[in-house]
């Protein structure tokens, strides 16, 4: 009996493998392009540590963008649109679900904003458009 149960897993990880290797479908290919996949991989940052950041910038194409934190999450906006949840990967980087790269420099003097069409916004940017800020 545990010999067959045994099988059996084997056979079912072996299945698994082989299918994980298979091609991509399109529609796979079309979701991943959407949203950024967040690792395990993500920044532990202090509460302390975002101190720095939490605060409002003006951007370089008009716009103000903040930054918050509430019960140990983080959070963008830019002036009159939903708050979006960021994620840091690293002691002065952070990335949005849908793939905007923010980046501070200059202990939070100086952000950098890649991909900010991916932010919620009304008007519609084109791909890979970068802004900056300066407190």
């Amino acid at each position: 009996m545990k010999t067959t149960l045994l099988s059996l897993a084997v056979a079912a990880a072996l299945s698994f493998a082989a299918t994980a290797g298979a091609a991509p479908d399109a529609t796979a290919t079309n979701a991943a392009s959407e949203s950024v996949k967040i690792s395990a991989s993500r920044y532990h940052m202090e509460p302390q540590e975002f101190q720095d950041y939490q605060s409002s910038y003006n951007l370089s194409n008009g716009e103000t963008i903040s930054f918050t934190r509430q019960v140990g999450r983080f959070y963008t906006a830019i002036k009159g649109q939903p708050r979006v949840e960021i994620y840091a990967v690293g002691p002065t980087e952070f990335i949005t679900r849908t793939g905007a790269h923010l980046r501070f420099a200059d202990a939070g003097d100086t952000l950098t904003v890649s991909n900010y069409e991916r932010l919620p916004m009304l008007a519609k940017l084109p791909a890979n458009t970068t802004v900056m800020a300066k407190r």
